[in-house]
């Protein structure tokens, strides 16, 4: 059975595609934050989780948890000559923590410990002591030792286990590991991370304009020179706020621009040659909880509105075509969300559906309340959604045993799926309402006849959808006022001819289902004639 890790609360759990969660066990002295979300990456076999955790941890698939990489050791070891060994030279020696698989492979091995002094022996063991024990989780320790008179390191000896602090070995150079001491380090406190041309990139908490990289296919190698500055520095106080991987070019957002990683990230022996590259000094990315990619194209909310990033450049998808009107009013007004807190919005994608869902406050709300969806494909708009069963904390993708990706809703009280019946759970009914525009004929200022009105539907097995018209003035709110007729119209046929709305100068239709388990498909409405009466 498939399954998946999520945060909750201040502990991490396995979530399997039944909806059964199992609670995991953190490494010894680390903790989690629940004022800020959790992020994620996979790489390789393993689920990589930084921001909440007071240090970067990985999940593997049994629900284990360690440290991304263990803290390096904190003294050089000494050495020293001892009788009885055949080796002649001198040597400098360095050690690190290393953790194994069940199968003998590298999970992950710490930063390099301070050198050891250079010691000179004849025809001994070199003894090593002062070795340090690890106050993490780790297999072995691993010593690196120089040929004689040498500057490079090679694999020497392992210790097995966290306890000796000892060790002698009179292995020949010849004896030694043909490949040289790997390039390690230590991450810093990541804030998000993604996956690009097979290394893990990431910002630190304090170095919070310079973006940081691994080795290639390695997730706990950090070497401190792996590092590009990202442009923009010190220009806020919030520093990249998002990573966006496609499938060319790496996207490192910061509240106020948008830059490209490009470039294979081969190193030739100078460095990689990874170049960045800035795409706009206008447009950022307000949060990386927005920033979703889909068919090597990045989706993210910016200040006035929803943008993507993709082969075609920057486009805002929220104030073209789909979006005129009311839709672009939601993000550049303070009519429908609270702006103020568009950096802790969030979305996910339905991939089946082609669908962008936006998650927001609601207008004068701290709380994530309402959610809107982008057609993909359609390149229109629904909404705002809301839930009156469970308020929204999360969204993202739970995928099955049969590799199938579900589109979820994390909340305080469970995961939630969407279903084929328009309930929230199971029978609380879900309040659909839709009002038209206000038709005025292209005649504001003229009082008008509306005539006979006729509702378009597909014909569903039951159900019953009110209709009300307003006619009349708008008053100073914009808000039709008058008269107001309510019908009700029946679902199971495809077209029924209602009442005349009346007399006024603009009319307005309204429609509103709110019984449990009732769909509704509403095609359009038609209302004719329209006689002009006069100006008052």
């Amino acid at each position: 059975m498939a399954s998946a890790v999520i945060q909750t609360g201040s502990t991490l759990q396995l979530l399997d595609e039944a909806g059964g969660r199992t609670v995991l066990t953190l490494p010894t002295g680390v903790t989690l934050r629940t004022d800020v979300p959790p992020r994620w990456v996979t790489f390789n076999k393993y689920a990589v989780l930084v921001n909440t955790p007071s240090q970067p941890l990985t999940v593997d698939a049994s629900g284990t948890v360690r440290l991304l990489t263990p803290r390096p050791p904190r003294v050089a070891p000494i050495l020293a000559g001892v009788s009885g060994g055949t080796l002649t030279g001198q040597y400098v020696v360095k050690d690190t923590f290393v953790t194994l698989d069940a199968s003998g492979n590298i999970i992950s091995e710490s930063d390099y410990s301070a050198l050891s002094t250079a010691v000179a022996i004849s025809g001994q063991f070199l003894g090593v002591s002062n070795i340090d024990t690890s106050p993490d989780s780790i297999t072995l320790r691993r010593l690196y030792r120089t040929t004689n008179h040498g500057a490079v390191f090679f694999q020497w000896v392992d210790l097995d286990g966290n306890v000796l602090t000892t060790t002698q070995d009179d292995l020949a150079d010849a004896g030694l590991s043909v490949f040289a001491a790997p390039v390690l380090g230590t991450p810093p406190r990541l804030t998000t991370i993604a996956e690009f041309r097979g290394r893990l990139f990431g910002p630190g908490d304090l170095d919070i304009d310079n973006l940081r990289y691994t080795e290639t296919g390695v997730m706990y190698a950090w070497p401190t020179d792996n590092l590009l500055v990202i442009p923009g520095v010190g220009s806020d106080s919030f520093g990249i706020s998002a990573l966006a991987a496609r499938r060319e070019a790496l996207g490192v957002g910061r509240r106020n621009n948008l830059t490209q990683i490009t470039g294979t990230g081969i190193d030739s022996g100078s460095g990689t040659d990874f170049e960045v590259v800035i795409v706009s000094r206008e447009v950022g990315i307000e949060s990386q909880e927005t920033t979703k990619v889909f068919r090597d194209v990045a989706y993210f909310l910016w200040k006035d509105g929803v943008y993507t990033w993709g082969p075609d450049g920057i486009t805002c998808v929220s104030d073209g075509a789909g979006g005129r009107g009311m839709v672009r009013s939601w993000f550049t007004t303070n009519d429908f969300f609270n702006r103020d807190k568009f950096t802790d919005a969030f979305a996910v994608i339905d991939p089946y559906r082609a669908v962008y869902k936006l998650f927001l406050c609601s207008a004068g709300s701290d709380v994530i309340d309402h959610w809107v969806e982008y057609d993909i494909d359609d390149k229109t708009w629904f909404g705002p959604h809301k839930t009156g069963l469970f308020t929204p904390t999360s969204a993202f993708t739970l995928t099955t045993s049969t590799d199938r990706r579900i589109p979820v809703i994390g909340a305080a009280e469970s995961v939630f799926e969407e279903q084929a019946t328009r309930t929230d759970g199971f029978n609380t009914p879900i309040d659909l309402s839709v009002i038209g525009k206000q038709h005025d004929g292209d005649e504001p200022d003229q009082n008008k006849l509306y005539g006979e009105m006729s509702v378009f539907t597909h014909p569903l097995d039951a159900g019953v959808l009110t209709v009300t018209s307003r006619t009349g003035k708008r008053d100073e709110t914009g808000t039709v006022v008058g008269r107001i007729v309510t019908q009700n119209y029946d679902m199971t046929k495809g077209r029924i001819r209602l009442g005349r709305p009346g007399n006024g100068e603009h009319c307005q239709i309204s429609f509103r289902n709110a019984n449990a388990g009732e769909d509704v498909q509403l095609y359009g409405y038609e209302v004719a004639p329209v006689f002009l009466i006069g100006r008052r």
